[in-house]
């Protein structure tokens, strides 16, 4: 449904002034999963206290890879793709894991108003097809193909929780419909994110980034007590590492971005059509060219982000509240990005909106 494994929360990791008690080890792997680059710095005293966490985070992102993977099978593994494969044949059994991600994922259809829906599999395919037709197209200078509607409402008959029976005593997951499909891009690197942190404050780190391929999950501060800094990368096709705001948190804190920047293709009159496909419409939406959503969990933020792209500001609004107020121990924050000219603030030839309760932790507001 949105960043599907790559990444459409592209955010740069930024130090503050280090004190010489804050040496960060850091390094990445592109050999753990999920399609992506995943990060981890600490603040620790060694360098070989740092290899014990990172071969953590390793194993671990790559063990949940093999869980949530739609496309490939794994010896000894029943993942989303053998749940796929056996729609309207027989039920699954899974890792308890698993069962655990796809009840969060209900809940925040229920939560979102559909915006935010794994069971759309079957419609999410069908765009996956043209996209990758489109950029095979553009490359040759072609504009691509927009699915029929009557396609993409033929396909959306096999979608929703009611083809779906999880079973929590036996571990088992049963698509009853044989064209129903799962499609968990928009929460398993965040999901995975906040489990593969969740092991590393277990194992004792204090201060450290875990980022799922720009799913960025705080643990603590740096050693020293400074606060993280966390910079939103400007969404160009074409990414420099510039940031439009700088955001620090003196807690844990995730944060996870949705945009149409990534993952996209063109049609005719360079119209984008991007992975993040509305529930509602069935089409590629495109109010904003990102949101940012800023809260301590990892799992929480991903699923989030999906659902309040879909959303108008008004909608976004609204839901924040009624969420925050249901949920004050889960409260989250979001920050919007638009290439359109509106009253918001201008910031680097976009303009950028933010819930009130991140102005004290931005470095940019009132004036970027």
């Amino acid at each position: 449904m949105k960043k599907i494994l790559i990444l459409i929360a592209l955010l740069l990791l930024v130090g503050c002034s280090e004190k010489k008690e804050d040496v960060l080890y850091k390094e990445s792997t592109t050999e753990s999963g999920f399609d992506t680059k995943i990060d981890l710095i600490a603040s620790v005293e060694s360098q070989s206290e740092f290899d014990t966490y990172f071969k953590i985070v390793k194993e671990e992102f790559w063990r949940y890879h093999q869980m949530f993977d739609k496309y490939n099978d794994y010896d000894g593994i029943n993942n989303i793709k053998t749940i796929n494969d056996n729609a309207g044949i027989k039920p699954i059994v899974v890792d308890p894991i698993t069962i655990e991600m796809l009840l969060l994922a209900k809940e925040y259809t229920e939560l979102s108003d559909g915006y935010f829906d794994i069971t759309f599999g079957s419609v999410l395919e069908i765009w996956h097809d043209y996209r990758e037709e489109g950029e095979l197209l553009n490359a040759d200078g072609k504009p691509g193909r927009v699915p029929d509607m009557a396609v993409l409402e033929e396909a959306k008959q096999y979608t929703g929780w009611q083809f779906v029976e999880i079973d929590e005593t036996n571990n088992t997951v049963y698509l009853t419909n044989p064209r129903t499909k799962l499609d968990v891009g928009a929460i398993a690197k965040g999901y995975a994110t906040e489990l593969v942190a969740l092991t590393l404050e277990e194992q004792g780190l204090k201060h450290a980034i875990v980022s799922g391929g720009g799913n960025i999950r705080t643990i603590g501060t740096k050693l020293s007590g400074t606060p993280w800094s966390i910079g939103v990368e400007e969404p160009s096709d074409f990414p420099m590492g510039s940031s439009v705001d700088v955001f620090t948190f003196p807690s844990d804190m995730s944060v996870v971005t949705s945009g149409d920047y990534q993952r996209y293709y063109l049609v005719e009159n360079q119209k984008r059509m991007s992975h993040l496909i509305n529930p509602h419409t069935l089409m590629p939406e495109d109010i904003f060219k990102s949101v940012t959503i800023f809260t301590p969990n990892s799992s929480q933020a991903d699923a989030l982000s999906t659902a309040v792209y879909m959303m108008t500001y008004e909608e976004a609004l609204e839901f924040k509240d009624r969420y925050n107020e249901q949920y004050p121990d889960q409260a989250f924050e979001i920050l919007w990005i638009s290439d359109t000219e509106t009253e918001w603030t201008e910031s680097k030839g976009y303009y950028i909106k933010m819930t009130p309760d991140l102005h004290s932790k931005s470095k940019n507001y009132p004036n970027p």
